[in-house]
Order: structure tokens, then sequence, then C-alpha cells
């Protein structure tokens, strides 16, 4: 232990947050250059069905038991729809529209509007701090908006769309965090990943089977990294991290992961950085400081 009461970071917790933070982040040009010329429904169900073999392969090796008390089911149907369905659905659509780093910058205020979730439904007091953290996640998603609407070749449903998925997950986040659980993470995201394939699958039929082929070889490479490494790695050192470290460590992980998507976007895929990407990755990061870094408490006046 630190000397703040805080668990020391590891060399493994180290490792872990630099998988995670690597493996999320280049997630964004992975996505979008598969999705440019394969169907996005048909691609994620595949994904969410890879990563559920491998996370429930995982769950049994830990001993989990994978049934839910019946009072529990309905939350974690609900957790299962927002947290994971209707986030990965806004997700990898608005890529087929948006490039990228765009969509990385966007889909990261989701921690603003977990926060607002819990302001407005399960009456957390507003702060100070949380006001300052909504107002610079709005002004970035204005500006990128704006942006994409007064360009000829814009795509404002893309970023309709990506700002949706934020949004649901944060509702789904704020879901979990003020509900009455009992089940662990891994049995939680088994069965969230669990309704988000079937329905994904379902809409792939219903939508994409007259463009469905046999994926190409990088294609493969897409839904292996997504499936593996994203999903069922990522979740995994994910959880790790998140239940051993303090909310400021592992934290500080996932504020990375939009810059390292703007970044790969601008290396992979030759995407444009425009100020106006800087800018809103600037009140993104910005905003995401504000909301999940605690404040400082003043030190006890000393005593004589």
């Amino acid at each position: 232990m630190s000397g703040t009461g805080a668990p020391a970071v590891r060399r493994t917790d180290l490792a872990l947050i630099l998988l995670v933070t690597l493996a999320w982040g280049l997630n964004y040009p992975v996505m979008k250059s598969v999705v440019s010329g394969y169907p996005p429904l048909t691609f994620r169900g595949i994904t969410f069905l890879l990563a559920l073999v491998v996370i429930g392969l995982y769950g049994l090796y830990q001993k989990d038991r994978f049934c839910i008390p019946p009072k529990e089911r309905t939350q974690v149907f609900w957790i299962g729809l927002f947290n994971m369905l209707f986030w990965h659905l806004g997700l990898i659509l608005s890529l087929t529209l948006l490039n990228s780093g765009r969509a990385a910058i966007v889909g990261y205020s989701m921690p603003i509007w977990a926060l607002l979730t819990s302001v407005l439904i399960y009456k957390q007091k507003m702060t100070l701090r949380a006001g300052a953290g909504i107002v610079l996640a709005l002004c970035a998603t204005y500006l990128l908006t704006i942006d994409e609407i007064g360009k000829l070749t814009g795509q404002p449903l893309g970023m309709a769309l990506i700002l949706w998925a934020a949004i649901c997950w944060g509702i789904g986040n704020a879901m979990v965090k003020h509900s009455t659980l009992t089940i662990g993470n891994v049995v939680l995201n088994f069965w969230s990943l669990a309704l988000a394939c079937v329905i994904c699958l379902v809409l792939a039929v219903m939508l994409e089977s007259t463009r469905w082929r046999w994926p190409t070889p990088f294609e493969w490479l897409g839904i292996v990294y997504n499936g593996f490494i994203v999903f069922a790695l990522g979740y995994v050192a994910w959880f790790t991290v998140a239940r051993r470290l303090s909310a400021v460590s592992s934290g500080l992980s996932i504020m990375l992961v939009p810059m390292v998507a703007v970044i790969g976007g601008a290396i992979w895929l030759s995407e444009p950085v425009t100020k106006t990407d800087l800018l809103a990755l600037a009140f993104i990061l910005a905003a995401m400081a504000t909301v999940m870094l605690p404040a400082r408490t003043p030190k006890p006046a000393a005593t004589t």
C-alpha cells in the first residue's frame, strides 16, 4: 500500500493499463478500415460472438456462476441494452460516416453522460466540477458537429450516432454504479454480450444478408482483433486494473484512449487532424479530468 492508502501501482498494472489504452485506442482506425468495405452489423455480431466464447471460457476458468438471480434479471437486461448493444451499434454505424479520430473524441464524452444520468435520475448532487465537465464535453461536441454540418462532405448523422452511443453508454454505466447486482463483472459482461450478440446478428440477417461475403484476410484480422484483443482481453485487463487500483490510476488510462485513436487514425488511415479536432480533443480530455479525477482534499490544520 502507498502512503495515501491507495494500492501501489505495480509493473503488471502498468502493463495492463498500456494494453487497454493501445487496444481500445487503435481499435477505432481498425474498425473504420474494416467497416469501410464490410457490413458493419455483421462485423459487430461476429466480434460479439467471439468475445462471448472467450469471456465464457474465462468465467468457467474463474469458476464463476453464470446464473442470474431472478430479481436481478431486469437490471442486467437494461444494462446490457444500453451499455453494450446501443453503445456498440451507434459506434460501429458512426464509423461508416465519420473518421475514426472524431468518433473517438465524441465517444469518450461517455463519463460525462454517466454523471449527468446519475444527477438527473439517481439524484446525485450536482457539483461545480460536474457542471464544468458537462459544459466542456458539450463544447467539444458542438465544435465537431458544427464543423461536420459546415462541410460539403460533412456527416452530421455520424455525429448524432456517436453522440447517441456515448449517451447510452453513460446511462448504462450509471445503471451499473447504482445497481444492486450481486453478480460479478465477468458474468455481467457475459450476459450483456449475449444479449447484444443475439440482437445484432438478427439485425444483420434482416438488413445485411444480401451483402454477406467471406471476409478478406485483413477483415478477418480486424474481426479477431476486436473479438479477442478489444473485447475479451481488453475487458478482462480493464476489470483487473479497475478493481485493484484507485479511480485516478485506472481513469487516466481511459483518458488516453481518444488520443491514441486520433494519432492512430492520422498515421494509419491518413485522416486529417484539424485545429477543430485538436481543440475538441482538449475539451474532452479536460472534461474527463474534471469528472474522473477526485478533488484535492484540504490538509487538516496542524494542532499545537
